[in-house]
């Protein structure tokens, strides 16, 4: 099935869609093909990036070509030209995330796992719990504890089929409502391309007239619910596609 290349503007994951998916964070970088085009890319169309990594992970990894970044699963969304938007129920709710943190090391302190605190500024509005390199993974039993408490106090719990991590937010937000708020505050209409490559994408394909799965080893039996689905390596394939249409 040919994907349609003609398109006003691209909304991306970052994790295993236009980076790799089993690197540590030090080395995680957009794949130099996938950016070389990005960067071309940008000088004609809006390009954002819908993630659950935090503002100071994926934006220095991404400003060479993103216009808008929508981060910790559309808590926080900010503009290449400095504006800001977080939802006042993030402040709420943050004493809740505080004490999930607390309890996943107090749970995990003993096992080779990473606990990544998402912050919108200077509030703590997430965690993402992550063994992708580990040699010493925690037992899901424990994982799934940490998950089910952050359930009862009422925060957004993700899981993630056939990928070694999870992430817990202080909103019920998701990639639909980020793709909804870029597209309002871009100013852009469809067609959109959509990028992504885990279920949690699933909402954000459903609102997009483009919507193409990134497929890789992690995700090939994923329940994704992308129009279009295209193998990892030939992304730049792609997306020089879009190059040329958008140029003509």
């Amino acid at each position: 099935m040919d994907i349609p290349c003609k398109v006003n503007a691209i909304f991306m994951d970052y994790d295993g869609t236009i980076a790799p998916v089993d690197v540590s964070r030090e080395e995680s970088r957009v794949f130099p093909e996938v950016e070389k085009v990005l960067i071309e890319l940008s000088k004609y169309i809006p390009l954002a990036i819908v993630t659950t990594k935090s503002l100071s992970f994926v934006k220095p990894r991404t400003e060479s070509f993103a216009h808008a970044w929508a981060c910790s699963n559309g808590v926080e969304i900010v503009l290449k030209d400095g504006r800001r938007f977080v939802p006042c129920e993030v402040y709420e709710k943050e004493r809740y995330i505080k004490e999930i943190v607390t309890l996943a090391r107090e749970l995990l302190s003993r096992y080779d796992v990473f606990l990544e605190e998402k912050w919108a500024g200077t509030t703590l509005v997430g965690l993402c719990i992550d063994w992708r390199t580990s040699k010493n993974p925690p037992p899901r039993e424990l994982v799934e504890k940490i998950l089910q408490e952050a359930e009862k106090k009422g925060l957004k719990v993700i899981r993630y089929e056939g990928h070694p991590f999870v992430d817990i937010f202080s909103v019920a937000y998701d990639k639909a409502f980020a793709v909804d708020m870029l597209k309002k505050i871009l100013q852009v209409d469809e067609p959109i391309m959509y990028l992504g490559d885990s279920e949690n994408d699933n909402p954000a394909f459903e609102r997009v007239q483009v919507p193409v799965a990134v497929i890789h080893h992690r995700n090939r039996n994923s329940p994704l619910k992308a129009k279009y689905r295209i193998e990892q390596e030939k992304l730049p394939e792609l997306l020089k596609k879009v190059l040329e249409e958008v140029r003509r």
